[in-house]
């Protein structure tokens, strides 16, 4: 029996009371039902998405300069995008610009957005055919001591639980373990550390991404070998790369300045997509080594977050294909685990405000009942990638306490930093997002 290869992520968001503010007009907007839709909303906040990924991996980046990174930006979104829908005022205005939402966009045109991709999902696994397992699931619980508003219940009933957080903190931590434990299939367990809520929670939002399936072309484990992994300035060490040879999209981007191979999982609807710039070492070039943006990896996010036509490239490549040829390819098998430093992350994207106790979320509760703020932040996710598939795992929990031009290659050989993606074709989505700079000594 081949192994399989999930990825799933589970993302908590823990509000805890904040401040008193009256709530007024409709739910999400001066008008929640609009005469007519946006037309352009899908591909405009499937860009929004899109964006959002390529700059939180650059970020990353840019905060981590030396170890490897691995997260996931379709879950973070989502937890972001369900606290911008109970956002208020400038906390409001604040995640709308992190999370890239067009200005003349309203939150019922978001909220149109969320419910069809929901809905597009639920539909998705219906007809999957047994091809792969994926699964989204947002889910809050709010105190009981809480009154709810009831148009949040009407737009998002069965997304929302009560708790009892002043006299069950222990039980709920429990039930939301064994929520996180039930969408990943077991893969994340424990997810919440004791004292992680105490009696001052009053609201937890979560959400869940699971993915499950095999390389569309498995690597056979005989051809396995040692071989060398280059880390720079002249330094090396030895990993086990897979070696596979046969028709693969690949491609050499000028505009990006990398190669570019995609390893579909079987259904072709998600794949993995390996970009591998070109390596530079100390004897090319010391003084730019010691420069904090020298390395290729990061050259190239700059080039693709910063630069329009770079990412609307780096866009067509992943929606639209590649060209497939013969490919000698090679890539290291490894395993993982990081923890992403999701307060610096939103302080790098000027969202690091919505933690501080001024921060507007009253739009989740009834009119007089107080409001709720965000705490602290924590996001591990690991990610293990062997001959039959990719396995990888990720938990955030945000809580409260008082170059030079590549040639074309006939062989792509993996053996120097690269980024890569998990992207979802259907939905546009980037699922998971990494750079592998060095493997893991065990």
């Amino acid at each position: 029996m081949t192994s399989l290869s999930p990825a799933l992520i589970a993302v908590i968001l823990l509000l805890v009371s904040n401040k008193s503010v009256p709530c007024k007009g409709q739910c999400l907007t001066g008008n929640d039902n609009p005469v007519t839709l946006r037309i352009d909303a899908a591909q405009k906040l499937s860009d929004a998405r899109f964006n959002f990924a390529l700059e939180a991996l650059k970020r990353v980046a840019d905060i981590d300069t030396q170890d490897n990174i691995f997260f996931s930006p379709h879950s973070l979104y989502e937890a972001l995008s369900l606290a911008y829908f109970g956002a208020r005022n400038t906390t409001e205005a604040i995640l709308k610009k992190a999370l890239n939402i067009p200005e003349d966009f309203s939150k019922i045109d978001v909220q149109r957005f969320y419910a069809f991709k929901k809905s597009l999902e639920e539909e998705r696994k219906i007809n999957s055919s047994g091809n792969y397992d994926y699964k989204v699931a947002n889910h809050l619980w709010l105190s009981e001591a809480k009154k709810v508003r009831e148009c949040m219940l009407d737009f998002f009933g069965g997304d929302i639980d009560r708790a009892d957080f002043r006299q069950k903190a222990e039980v709920v931590r429990l039930q939301i373990n064994a929520w996180v434990k039930n969408t990943t299939h077991g893969n994340i367990c424990d997810l919440l550390p004791k004292n992680a809520i105490d009696e001052s929670t009053d609201a937890i939002l979560a959400n869940a991404v699971y993915f499950k399936g095999l390389w569309q072309s498995r690597f056979l484990f005989s051809n396995t070998k040692k071989d060398v992994f280059y880390l720079g300035q002249d330094n090396m060490t030895i990993v086990q790369f897979m070696n596979q040879k046969g028709s693969f999209n690949h491609m050499v981007s000028e505009e990006l300045g990398v190669h570019i191979l995609q390893l579909p999982y079987k259904g072709e609807d998600i794949s993995m997509y390996i970009l591998l710039p070109p390596f530079v070492s100390s004897q090319q070039n010391t003084a730019l080594l010691n420069h904090s943006k020298v390395d290729g990896v990061r050259q190239l996010l700059q080039r693709i977050s910063d630069n329009i036509d770079s990412a609307a490239e780096l866009r067509d490549i992943l929606d639209n294909g590649m060209p497939s040829r013969d490919v000698e390819l090679a890539i290291p098998k490894f395993n993982l685990e990081r923890e992403l430093p999701v307060k610096d992350l939103l302080q790098a994207m000027g969202a690091g405000v919505i933690f501080d106790s001024s921060a507007d979320f009253r739009g989740f509760t009834a009119d007089g009942e107080t409001s709720v703020h965000l705490g602290d932040a924590i996001h591990r996710a690991k990610i293990e990638v062997t001959e039959d598939g990719t396995t990888a795992a990720a938990a955030t929990a945000l809580f409260s306490f008082r170059s030079s031009r590549p040639t074309e290659p006939a062989y792509f050989m993996a053996n120097h930093p690269f980024a890569y993606f998990i992207y979802d074709r259907p939905s546009q989505s980037v699922l998971f997002a990494g750079i592998f700079r060095k493997p893991i000594k065990k």
